[in-house]
């Protein structure tokens, strides 16, 4: 089914996860530090990589690993700024 609407917070946090960890993520990894159960998670991760913002990528080991494209570190950037800056105080 996938996401029609996504939650702005939401997609702010993997993108704000994926910037502060400054190299690729497992999956596993990242999961945990977003805070969503598997479904809910795999359906923003596969949004984020179908709309160009995060790159997947394999190790030596053959495992996935996430990163914010150039694209995501530009709306990482925009939207986490906004978020920021509108919301004082408002943990992402």
């Amino acid at each position: 089914m996938g996401l029609e609407r996504p939650d702005l917070y939401v997609l702010a946090r993997f993108l704000d996860i994926l910037h502060s960890s400054g190299e690729p993520m497992k999956k596993t990894n990242l999961q945990m530090r977003v805070g969503l159960n598997y479904p809910r998670f795999i359906e923003y991760l596969e949004w984020l990589v179908s709309h160009g913002l995060v790159q997947q990528q394999k190790d030596e080991e053959g495992r996935e690993l996430y990163s914010l494209s150039p694209q995501g570190l530009d709306a990482y950037h925009r939207l986490v700024a906004w978020i920021r800056e509108t919301m004082k105080g408002m943990r992402i």
